[in-house]
């Protein structure tokens, strides 16, 4: 009596084995924190590189709101003028706490956000959210920035203190540890109402 194939074969061995490679290269499917922390790092990584990139802009832009009668001309002459007042590297003023809290702020928003809509499918089911799908789009997005900002603040607090007044600290380490120590931690939450709103 002659073997029988596989239940799964195709009754042809290269075509059998052609399918079992493919079955091989195909991807595994990512889901539950393997796919999250995907998205938290790429968020991570882009929010502290596009924020972190126009530190010098905000050094600026902070001394113009600070200072209008020294930085008076504009955005190109606010530059020209910290550099010459206080050297290029002074443009760089805030730069741990920028790239620091955007980064853990990227984390939590990308991140956050495509664990909130994933729960919102699974406690709506999947038509329905699929029918209010803008409704679960602004929730999921509200709740993840809502937490972002909550890793934001204290670093944002941090850079403010630092860019507005260049004495106060070092860094970011030194300038997040006299904060705790001089004004506590609620002080690193002034801002939050603000922050929630701008972002």
């Amino acid at each position: 009596m002659a073997a029988s194939a596989p239940p799964s074969s195709t009754g042809s061995q290269k075509l059998d084995a052609l399918v079992q490679q493919t079955a091989a290269k195909t991807p595994e499917k990512l889901s539950g924190m393997a796919l999250y922390s995907r998205f938290a790092f790429a968020g991570a990584v882009c929010c502290a590189v596009t924020h972190g990139a126009l530190t010098p802009v905000d050094v600026v832009k902070t001394r113009i709101q600070l200072d209008p009668v020294t930085y008076n001309t504009g955005l190109i002459g606010g530059f020209r003028k910290v550099v010459a007042t206080e050297g290029a590297g002074a443009l760089l003023t805030g730069f741990g706490p920028t790239a620091a809290g955007y980064f853990l702020q990227g984390a939590f928003k990308f991140g956050g956000y495509e664990l909130f809509k994933q729960q919102c499918i699974n406690i709506l089911g999947y038509e329905t959210a699929s029918n209010n799908r803008t409704a679960v789009y602004l929730a999921s997005s509200a709740l993840a920035e809502f937490f972002a900002d909550i890793a934001l603040c204290p670093l944002e607090a941090t850079r403010i203190r630092l860019v507005s007044e260049p004495t106060f600290a070092s860094g970011l380490v030194s300038g997040f540890g006299k904060i705790a120590k001089t004004e506590g931690i609620g002080a690193f939450y002034s801002g939050f109402g603000p922050i929630l709103f701008k972002q």
